[in-house]
């Protein structure tokens, strides 16, 4: 905080505050879900407690810059119409370019015997509503505002002492995009999701806005329900089961895979940086106006590594778990 009360850049601190207040939330809303005795409204309590936890995600983000009395980099500057539609472009990319590497690790998982989660409803106008609400509305204001604006405001500054800008920009989309995929604690969409959330990091840093990340998100949330429709998921699954062989048939799919997502990372890495001409900042070395070295040196460094490293390892158990779960089950 300024002596003057003026807002001030973010730290690390507020972004490490972020996710970790996430991820207790996560756990908590689970947990009291778990715990109610919902019988025949079982599928009403889990659209509620999902609702929650967005509602959730948001405030953790919220609140430790309003404490600190500070603002993440990446806010919900008004961006371009090029960027916009770049954004939405990125999600088609991402689907054609990772979906074949999502698919053959769910084939090494089912192949081991695990029980993949149920798909959502959408049998029932209820569903429908909730459905629609939660994952095009609620979820991509909710986890960007986390994600692409009070983390990765905060991992920029995190790593801000990179030996180069380009290892600094890999590190903090990485670390965001493992982030992403952890939280959500799906293993059979943890692929896909740690990439696609690379990407929406990128995108934020190159657009210097959240906006085009929420499009791309809404719209890949979007096209996942219209598969998730039983009569287009049935679909599917017949056509894949028609043009599967043996192993000669995996092999060239795991071939054609990789190499979809070796031209999608170059693919996306063009088309992102055609969006906008945002870079990530250094930190340096410098005397700063409050009396710390710069913004990043006063001490929110060390408390976002501790935080988010707890925060992660908590994630990466209740992943373990929902393996082990799917295993057993």
């Amino acid at each position: 905080m300024t002596g003057n009360g003026l807002i001030r850049r973010g730290s690390a601190v507020e972004g490490g505050f972020a996710y970790a207040g996430a991820v207790v939330a996560f756990l908590l809303v689970s947990l009291v879900a778990s715990l109610i005795p919902a019988g025949e409204h079982a599928d009403l309590v889990s659209y509620i407690a999902t609702a929650v936890l967005q509602v959730c995600f948001f405030l953790a983000a919220f609140i430790p810059y309003k404490a600190m009395r500070s603002r993440p980099k990446y806010t919900y500057a008004r961006p371009t119409v090029k960027a916009c539609l770049g954004g939405g472009a990125v999600t088609l990319v991402c689907l054609v370019a990772f979906y074949g590497l999502t698919s053959l690790f769910s084939l090494l998982l089912w192949a081991v015997g695990y029980e993949f989660a149920g798909s959502t409803d959408l049998t029932s106008p209820l569903g429908i509503v909730f459905s629609v609400l939660i994952t095009i509305v609620l979820a991509p204001v909710c986890e960007e505002k986390l994600f692409r604006s009070g983390y990765l405001s905060s991992l920029e500054v995190l790593f801000g002492r990179a030996k180069s800008e380009r290892r600094q920009t890999l590190s903090v989309i990485c670390m965001c995009g493992l982030a992403f995929a952890l939280i959500h604690a799906r293993p059979e969409q943890t692929v896909y999701q740690f990439f696609f959330g690379a990407a929406l990091a990128y995108l934020t840093i190159r657009t210097k806005s959240v906006f085009p990340a929420m499009i791309a998100h809404a719209l890949n949330n979007a096209i996942g329900l219209v598969l998730s429709v039983p009569a287009v998921s049935a679909g599917m699954d017949a056509a894949l089961t028609a043009v599967a062989g043996g192993w000669y048939f995996v092999l060239l799919f795991a071939v054609v895979s990789v190499g979809l997502a070796a031209g999608g990372v170059f693919a996306l890495r063009r088309l992102i940086n055609a969006l906008g001409d945002g870079r990530p900042e250094q930190s340096f070395r410098t005397e700063g106006e409050h009396g710390f070295k710069n913004y990043a040196d006063d001490g929110g460094s060390l408390a976002c590594g501790v935080f988010s490293a707890l925060a992660l390892v908590a994630c990466a158990a209740l992943w373990i778990f929902n393996l082990v779960a799917g295993l057993v089950a």
